[in-house]
């Protein structure tokens, strides 16, 4: 998918610290911790990233979700809690 391409998700080591903490502490709306957990598999900052169709069956999600969270993280240039918090 060519998302990855176009709208690549860098994280800052801050950035990724945080959304670990939201998937894995604490209590979060579903919805939250499955765009932390896009944000985090998506993440180019750590080196190569796999497949959409890979990273969508591990997360269980489609497609589609990881190219508009990605798109999301692009239009708000970067900040993860727009991104994730996002209704």
């Amino acid at each position: 998918m060519p998302s990855q391409k176009k709208r690549p998700v860098t994280l800052t080591a801050a950035d990724r610290e945080a959304l670990v903490r939201v998937t894995t502490t604490g209590v979060h709306p579903a919805s939250m911790i499955r765009r932390a957990q896009v944000l985090l598999a998506l993440d180019t900052s750590t080196g190569e990233v796999d497949p959409v169709e890979v990273i969508a069956a591990r997360l269980g999600v489609s497609g589609e979700t990881l190219r508009l969270v990605a798109k999301r993280f692009a239009e708000t240039s970067g900040d993860i809690w727009a991104t994730v918090g996002r209704r």
